[in-house]
């Protein structure tokens, strides 16, 4: 029933790609994946398999992979995406040895994966259950791991429907690496017996861009010294909640970066602010030298002058957050928080939508109020009327966050050494 759903899915998503572009890439991107995977892997022995689903998840793997790659040089690491949103940005990623996307995952397609591969490790991220894959990995005998686990009394692992997952966590991984306590107890709760709790590497992740020197010319053209709210991977109803806020300050500066770069939602955004708000492409391409250079010299002696900055641009989220005061996390209206984490290590107050149940750092951070869930208008502007300009608050936050990153630092060290075990 599994792999008949698969190719159902498979079916619809080919017909959906007539007409969606992220879609398109998906579906285009798997076309003779494994033919080029065999050919590239050939004559290749002992490959670390890892495997994200988007850009969020590989965020959470990339300082065990960079740390897998300083302790084994030799070795040869193979890294797998499901959706485009990771792929494409990552495909020429270095420090990897090939970047793909994963086949789908048919009884077919995983056994040939596994054959070619012949992975020495595999391991998973979050909450990337391919029922095939991790059969065919055990029936190998590969040493296989997920990480990053976060579960609740409420998580699909603990339904009726959950039994797949239970039984792949109790039979096929070598370790399952929980993010806390909690999940811990909840999977020790049906029987799971190899589980450890490692923390969140993404906080070793965002802690390590923070002390990064980087720069973005446009941004702090446009800002002129000045900080900006942030809506962080935005969806509609973020967008409208900012937008708001847009409207009531039109003496703030906000930026909007969406979570997917759909014209539609972009161009609400565009309409609804009219000549206050730039698109941040429109500015590169300006700014790179390809506009005439009066249109050029005009728009970025000007560009302080605009209100809201709407980044179209994938990859550079987690470093725009120095640029911010306050942010507004995406994926709370939709069952699927991103992280706040990114944001958080700046030391600036956060907010989600109502279904934020699934982030453990918005929640624990909650308990010391630097994090405040919102849905209405009056919501957010009762957040944002909070802090705005308030100098102790705002202090009291920062130090706040900055001892909740020095207290979960650390995740990458501990999941290193179950995979070095």
């Amino acid at each position: 029933m599994y792999t008949f759903l698969i190719w159902c899915a498979w079916l619809a998503l080919r017909i959906v790609a007539l007409w969606n572009d992220k879609i398109r890439l998906f579906v285009q991107g798997r076309k003779g994946v494994l033919s080029r995977i065999k050919e590239a892997v050939a004559g290749h022995d002992d490959i670390i398999w890892f495997h994200t689903a988007s850009m969020g998840e590989f965020e959470e793997a990339r300082p065990v992979i960079e740390a897998v790659r300083r302790r084994y040089p030799e070795r040869k690491i193979l890294l797998t995406f499901f959706s485009p949103s990771g792929y494409e940005v990552r495909k020429n990623w270095s420090t990897v040895d090939w970047v793909f996307y994963l086949p789908l995952d048919t009884c077919r397609n995983a056994r040939k994966f596994v054959e070619i591969v012949r992975p020495a490790k595999a391991v998973f991220t979050i909450g990337e259950f391919w029922f095939n894959y991790l059969e065919q990995l055990r029936r190998h005998h590969v040493d296989t791991y997920i990480m990053s686990v976060l579960a609740s009394k409420d998580s699909p692992y603990t339904k009726w429907y959950g039994a797949p997952y239970r039984r792949a966590l109790r039979r096929v991984y070598k370790c399952v690496m929980v993010k806390n306590g909690d999940t811990e107890k909840v999977l020790r709760g049906f029987g799971c017996r190899n589980v450890a709790v490692t923390g969140d590497a993404r906080i070793d992740r965002v802690c390590s861009v923070a002390s990064e020197d980087w720069h973005d010319r446009i941004v702090e053209k446009w800002l002129d010294g000045r900080k900006a709210a942030i809506s962080g991977s935005s969806g509609p109803r973020e967008d409208e909640l900012f937008l708001s806020l847009a409207e009531r300050y039109p003496q703030d500066k906000f930026m909007f970066v969406p979570h997917e770069l759909d014209e539609g939602p972009i161009r609400h955004i565009m309409d609804s602010l009219g000549d206050r708000a730039l698109l941040y492409s429109h500015l590169e391409y300006v700014s790179s030298s390809g506009a005439p250079r009066d249109v050029r010299d005009n728009l970025l002696d000007t560009l302080g002058s605009y209100q809201v900055l709407v980044v179209d641009k994938i990859g550079i989220l987690s470093r725009l957050y120095r640029y911010g005061w306050c942010a507004l996390i995406g994926g709370g209206f939709d069952n699927l928080p991103h992280s706040v984490m990114e944001a958080v290590i700046y030391g600036m107050p956060v907010a989600m939508g109502p279904q934020y149940h699934k982030n453990s750092q918005f929640l624990d951070l909650m308990e010391s109020g630097a994090a405040t869930p919102v849905e209405t208008v009056q919501d957010i502007q009762a957040w944002y009327g909070k802090y705005r300009g308030n100098k102790e608050l705002l202090e009291g936050i920062k130090e706040l966050e900055a001892d909740y990153c020095r207290d979960n630092i650390g995740a990458t060290g501990r999941i290193m050494s179950i995979l070095d075990a």
